[in-house]
């Protein structure tokens, strides 16, 4: 099966820009715990957020996925600049294959949000993003 938090990964970790601010720190689902140690510095996690499908009433093996990008910095003044960078790659994204997923796009399904991880205070802000999959895993 398609892995579509994964793909959005992969496709983070594969733009430059976004690469080089945050070394490989793209995570899907949550920070691992080995990473909280070194917090609060740059990050990137994508995880799940349901939403509506818009293929649900079809027998298209195509999908949506809602996620949400959480961008973590050192300040909130950095958190955001990472925001801004990852969300114009992931606005960026046309018909391409990602950890053996086709993403057809990924646009933004609102504005971002800052302020601090409520349990940590780390600095942190978020967007929601909703993508266009295939479900079957392609070569």
């Amino acid at each position: 099966m398609a892995d579509p938090v994964g793909a959005l990964v992969a496709i983070l970790m594969d733009d430059a820009a976004t690469a080089s601010r945050v070394a490989a720190r793209v995570f899907g689902g949550e920070l691992p715990a080995t990473e909280a140690a070194s917090m609060p510095r740059r990050a990137l996690v994508i995880r799940p957020s349901g939403g509506v499908s818009m293929t649900g009433e079809s027998y298209v093996e195509h999908d949506t996925q809602r996620v949400d990008l959480f961008a973590y910095g050192a300040t909130p003044a950095e958190a955001g600049d990472l925001m801004g960078i990852a969300a114009l790659a992931l606005r960026r994204v046309k018909r391409r294959v990602a950890a053996g997923t086709l993403v057809h796009w990924v646009q933004s399904a609102g504005g971002f949000s800052s302020g601090r991880e409520p349990e940590t205070e780390w600095p942190r802000v978020f967007q929601s993003f909703q993508l266009l999959y295939a479900m079957e895993s392609v070569a």
